[in-house]
């Protein structure tokens, strides 16, 4: 059976033999996407035959472009000679003309091959008014205005001019391919047997009653529907959307932070000795233009204390100069945990409950486990009385809230909190994955910052979280723009 669409492109190429998409489109007033999705269906009907051919289109390189619009040179020169008196010399062409000297030297040569003026004895010599607009100029403003041109559409003295042009690299040819569909003795046979049935029923047919007189085509209810493709996100983004959704479920509050920030937030406030070996060049990203940005003096003046003599946080510090110029320096960020210590800074009352998901960047091997920029979600609790079983607590209590019941501590060392663990998750399918560092700030980092309650701190490498969850091997699927593989990939589900 035909749908009335179907009849109108069978008609259609009965009445004008051979069509293309485009002539189709033309003559039916049918959308592209539409008339494909009929081609198919009357394809497996044998009403039609389809033949791919191959066509050459013409279109103008940049610098056909700006000819197009400015004229060729050998023209322009022409022009101003003859405006010059019939004479003008060679060293005189480029300022009087506004062509380079490359212009000048091309030009020069079209203007003798194509009788337009000679040079004599070093002058351009102009005896006849040459004409407003060459052919060849014509030809290039044709192309400009439509885009791009089928060869086989020029007529026989513009492909003369063509050539020209194609060789002095202000066209170029275009192979494209089309679709040129016939119909069959098998689509006539349709068109002329086949009744017209109603494929859809609206008010219109019932108010006419058209069903009196026309068939109402059967529904075939063991037809495959057409697949559809809606638009969602990308899979990775539906997962990160549902992580701040347990998030927030938690009580937490979600913060951002510069991408670039200054050495003083991403290490110093973190009580990072400034020649520690992962604030070297090969560790991070530093910006070259600007190369620094002042530092909240306040701020600054707090670390350099706390850094040199401890502060009253009951510290020795690091016993070291304090260079501010250092913490001055402008950098990718290494850890969203400076958008912590920022968020801290002002929130310094209990209680606090805040998180942070971001990228990250640190110089590193590109492979399937390892990127130089990815995603780290950074919290913190601070509250009155809070202590470290709280924070496994809280950590537990996320990971179950994303379908993962083993979590496993082990104790770590890391710059900013102390007692501090790195954590493990388990997944039946590749076992424990260590994910995290978690602790609790140390008294520097809480002096530096002005908090004077304990404050638990957790930093997790989300990206590998994710892999983990959602089975995949390469980090870089993470990021994939492959079509197919997105719309293979199953919505995240709690």
């Amino acid at each position: 059976m035909l749908s009335e669409n179907e009849r109108k492109i069978l008609q259609t190429l009965r009445k004008i033999g051979k069509a293309s998409i485009t002539d189709l489109e033309r003559e039916t007033g049918l959308p592209r996407s539409t008339i494909m999705a009929l081609i198919e269906s009357l394809k497996q009907k044998n009403a039609i035959k389809i033949y791919e051919k191959t066509r050459k289109h013409l279109k103008l390189t940049r610098e056909g472009e700006i000819r197009a619009l400015q004229g060729l040179p050998e023209k322009i020169i022409a022009h101003k000679t003859w405006g010059s008196g019939g004479e003008l010399e060679i060293k005189e062409v480029p300022s009087v003309t506004g062509l380079s000297q490359e212009e000048v030297r091309i030009g020069l040569g079209w203007l003798r091959r194509k009788g337009l003026g000679k040079i004599v004895k070093g002058k351009v010599v102009v005896h006849e008014k040459p004409p407003t607009e060459l052919d060849e100029e014509k030809l290039l403003r044709k192309i400009y205005v439509a885009k791009t041109i089928n060869l086989e559409a020029l007529k026989p003295e513009e492909r003369r001019a063509i050539k020209e042009l194609v060789s002095r690299k202000l066209v170029e040819e275009l192979e494209k391919k089309e679709y040129i569909i016939e119909i069959t003795d098998e689509g006539l046979k349709l068109l002329e047997e086949e009744k017209e049935y109603i494929t859809i029923i609206t008010h219109d047919i019932i108010k006419r009653r058209e069903w009196l007189r026309k068939e109402i085509k059967p529904y075939n209810v063991k037809a495959e529907p057409p697949k559809v493709y809606p638009g969602r996100k990308h899979f990775y983004i539906e997962f990160l959307d549902e992580i701040r959704e347990i998030l927030v479920s938690m009580g937490f509050t979600e913060a951002e932070g510069p991408i670039v920030e200054v050495e003083l937030w991403n290490f110093d406030v973190l009580f990072q000795p400034q020649d520690h070996p992962a604030r070297e060049i090969h560790d991070t990203f530093r910006l070259k233009y600007p190369e620094r940005k002042p530092v909240e003096t306040e701020v600054a003046e707090k670390v350099k204390i706390v850094h040199e003599t401890g502060g009253t946080s009951g510290s020795r510090g690091w016993g070291y100069v304090w260079d501010r110029r250092i913490s001055e320096r402008l950098i990718l960020r290494t850890q969203t945990t400076s958008v912590s210590a920022r968020f801290l800074y002002v929130n310094r009352e209990p209680p606090v409950k805040m998180f942070t998901i971001g990228k990250v960047y640190r110089p590193d091997t590109i492979d399937a486990k390892h990127l130089p920029e990815f995603h780290q979600l950074d919290g913190i609790v601070m509250d009155r009385g809070l202590h470290f079983r709280n924070l496994l607590g809280i950590l537990k209590e996320f990971f179950k809230q994303l379908g993962i019941e083993a979590v496993k501590f082990k104790p770590s060392y890391f710059p900013f909190t102390e007692p501090s663990v790195e954590g493990y998750i388990y997944h039946p399918r590749v076992g424990w994955v260590e994910c995290f560092g978690a602790g609790m700030f140390r008294p520097e980092v809480l002096e530096m910052l002005g908090v004077k309650y304990p404050t638990a701190a957790w930093g997790i490498g989300i990206d590998r979280v994710a892999m983990v969850i959602l089975g995949i091997d390469d980090i870089r699927d993470l990021y994939s723009q492959d079509i197919n593989f997105l719309r293979n990939r199953k919505v995240f589900m709690r």
